[in-house]
């Protein structure tokens, strides 16, 4: 199938940031072909979207970090510290979960990101076979990882699980789905059974995902433990050895655990609003930065945010630093959109994937600026982050195949969906 789009504003995230005024981009099955001014001469057989100059295409946003069914726990459980957050509301909640309910959660929440220009995402969660039905009806590129928890008595059966899980939807439909290893922190695992699994990703060639450091209690009291920090922990158990780390949060590194991500190539997962909410702290990604670690944006679960919106997390991520380290330069617009594109597809490992230029993968979202917020037409990148609404988003693209409309019919019952959502949280999940 072959989709053009003419008269649009073309944002790249290609090396130089580039933006193409009244530009037009080239679609062929599953990837981009052409980026330029120039309409081809043969369209036939083409669907041509004209945005008369007055909608620009970027990339599709990538979600670095999210729990997907946790959307069915969204402003249930606010205003308090994360343990207790976690220990008391979050867990007997999730105890509750059943294939169904996991599906009604998870097709929410692709549904949410889907109609805000999210493309990719990685997961982590307890069952994550259970979330492949809300796949197929928002077939989103996905990282997927069931979490691990190796201080439980059947944490062999969970490794094994991960194992099988990895060799039943690694590569599934049509490659969009990847599946990782998600041991779920330090302080919910041991330290052999972390070692087991970076041994474990190593054999797979798959990813790891692992919450790091996100609060100061959970960083100092592994220090008690082991004398080490988290990362320096991960560091001596092979962990960062020929794989590829993914590691949430990371609000409270040392010195030196920065130094070890970035002399070892691995990447943090960015969560700002979270990292607000549950009063974790502020990440240290100025200074991430300069020393040349890549960084993905991500919402966490939307029980904790509480909401899946790549667009207030890159406003948040380029405000809160430039407040908290009193400099204006700490983190730039430029470098915002960056990390919700083209830095969380490289955390993920694509090559080609977060960029519009020819060989990349058309994932791509077509947003309308003929809004208020892009009045007058200064700096589209700034507009953007500081001032642009996932709520413009008119079109989400994903490997060339177009997964949410304005408009169009969904092919599911999204009234059906709410009502569901609804009645599990009623007759399940209230604590009250």
């Amino acid at each position: 199938m072959k989709t053009i789009f003419k008269n649009v504003y073309i944002v790249t995230v290609n090396e130089s940031q580039d933006v193409i005024p009244s530009g037009v981009v080239v679609v062929n099955d599953d990837i981009i072909t052409y980026v330029g001014d120039t309409l081809p001469e043969d369209c036939s057989n083409a669907r041509i979207i004209d945005g008369e100059n007055k909608k620009f295409l970027m990339p599709g946003l990538v979600n670095g970090h999210t729990h997907l069914p946790m959307v069915l726990f969204r402003s249930s459980a606010d205003d308090m510290p994360l343990q207790t957050w976690l220990n008391d509301y979050m867990m007997p909640m999730e105890n509750k979960h059943t294939a169904e309910t996991i599906e009604c959660g998870a097709t929410i929440a692709l549904y949410e990101m889907a109609k805000s220009g999210v493309t990719t995402i990685n997961d982590m969660y307890f069952n994550s076979r259970f979330l492949i039905p809300a796949f197929k009806k928002i077939p989103l590129r996905a990282t997927l990882s069931i979490g691990l928890f190796g201080q439980a008595p059947n944490a062999q059966e969970q490794l094994a699980d991960g194992i099988a899980f990895f060799q039943e939807y690694d590569g599934a439909f049509n490659g969009l789905i990847r599946v990782g290893l998600a041991p779920h922190a330090e302080y919910t695992n041991t330290e052999d059974f972390l070692r087991q699994c970076a041994d474990t990703a190593r054999k797979l060639k798959c990813p790891l995902h692992i919450h790091v450091s996100e609060t100061k209690k959970e960083h100092d009291e592994c220090i008690e433990r082991y004398g080490m920090t988290p990362t320096e922990l991960l560091n001596k158990v092979g962990f960062f050895d020929d794989n590829l780390a993914l590691l949430a949060h990371c609000v409270w590194l040392s010195d030196n655990d920065i130094d070890i991500i970035s002399k070892r190539g691995v990447s943090v997962l960015h969560n700002p609003c979270s990292n607000l909410k549950l009063a974790s702290g502020i990440a240290r990604i100025p200074e991430m930065i300069k020393k040349n670690i890549n960084i993905s944006l991500a919402t966490d679960g939307a029980a904790s945010n509480n909401n899946l919106d790549l667009w207030e997390e890159m406003r948040i991520s380029a405000l809160i630093h430039k407040g908290h380290f009193l400099d204006a330069t700490a983190v730039t617009a430029e470098e915002a959109l960056y990390m919700a594109t083209r830095g969380g597809a490289k955390a993920l490992g694509y090559t080609d994937v977060g960029s519009i230029q020819p060989g990349f993968k058309a994932d791509l979202c077509l947003v309308d600026m003929n809004q208020p917020c892009y009045q007058p037409m200064t700096n589209l990148i700034h507009h953007i982050v500081y001032a642009g609404n996932s709520r413009d988003v008119e079109l989400t693209m994903v490997s060339g195949n177009i997964v949410w409309e304005k408009g169009a019919k969904l092919s599911f019952d999204l009234e059906n969906t709410y009502k569901q959502a609804q009645k599990y949280y009623d007759n399940i999940f209230c604590l009250k």
